[in-house]
């Protein structure tokens, strides 16, 4: 498969591969608000599979599906209310890191062609058009070294790293692509494995190590999306990842607001089959969706 050089050739790309079965990649075009065509937009969002809605199901080895809940869908309906009509293209892939974007490969697209790629023709495609992209990278450099016990801190470091090298390249590829009328909204990640706070022995101190991880990977991609005049949706603040001030809950007895929020906001403290599971719920996703529309400029 060729890297495409129109967006003709884009839309047969993502849509030949959206068919496939499992791969992790949304049919571009999946969401049209309504609105007057004075006041719209296009919405790239570039990410992983909460970037995509993905929502666990309950069933054993395929405990997750894509939806048309996720905050990326917010974000349109969020809009809608405000008369703005967005025309939403999700090119994601489950599983994606900074490095896999960069051309490292992952099995959403067939190598030369990346999901980084596909971003800059379509970005191409419409220099001349009013957007906005999202970009939702970094969580999975480090999320396998969190779901082991103990936390793999070597692991997490060189995902950081990882990030902080590759991130600038990303961002700077997609801008170079983008016309003066895209506006770019890079996010931030609320620690779900604060969750481990309510288990019984080091679980305290075990939420505590990811946090500090988690914090660093954030840093990391604030320092990023700024040095490049990316606007911030600060996921973590919005699920409060640093308030470590007591609150109860009905089942857990007293807790941090930020472990509270974790059980309330993904699916991490939900019963089996479909916890511990690290994606949002439709309420998180509303509260990333609300962060992102916060980061657009009054004007947009």
């Amino acid at each position: 498969m060729r890297r495409s050089r129109s967006y003709r050739g884009l839309l047969v790309v993502a849509l030949c591969v959206a068919l496939a079965v499992g791969t992790g990649v949304v049919v571009v075009n999946s969401h049209r608000a309504t609105g007057d065509q004075s006041t719209s937009f296009f919405y790239l969002a570039i990410g992983a599979s909460a970037s995509l809605g993905v929502q666990p199901t309950g069933v054993v080895k395929h405990n997750g599906a894509f939806t048309t809940e996720g905050y990326t869908d917010d974000v349109v309906r969020l809009e809608a209310t405000r008369g703005t009509r967005v025309t939403l293209d999700k090119i994601g892939c489950m599983g994606e890191t900074a490095e896999s974007m960069v051309g490292a490969g992952d099995h959403c697209y067939k190598l030369p062609v990346t999901q980084l790629s596909m971003a800059t023709d379509f970005l191409r495609a419409h220099r001349a058009d009013r957007g906005l992209v999202s970009i939702d990278i970094g969580f999975n450099d480090v999320r396998p070294c969190l779901w082991v016990v103990p936390l793999a801190t070597q692991c997490a470091n060189q995902g950081i790293a990882a990030v902080r090298q590759d991130m600038p390249t990303i961002v700077r590829e997609l801008k170079s692509a983008a016309g003066p009328h895209v506006h770019f909204v890079g996010l931030t990640y609320a620690d779900p494995f604060l969750y481990r706070y309510i288990k019984a022995g080091p679980g305290p101190a075990r939420a505590q190590q990811s946090l500090t991880i988690m914090t660093e990977m954030n840093q990391a991609l604030s320092t990023a999306y700024r040095a490049a005049g990316v606007s911030v949706a600060d996921v973590a603040t919005r699920f409060k990842s640093t308030d470590t001030s007591m609150t109860t809950m009905a089942k857990y007895g007293t807790v941090p607001t930020n472990v509270a929020l974790v059980c309330q906001l993904t699916w991490m403290c939900a019963a089996r089959p479909f916890g511990p599971d690290d994606h949002p719920n439709k309420t998180g996703y509303l509260v990333i969706a609300q962060a992102i529309v916060a980061a657009l400029p009054s004007q947009f």
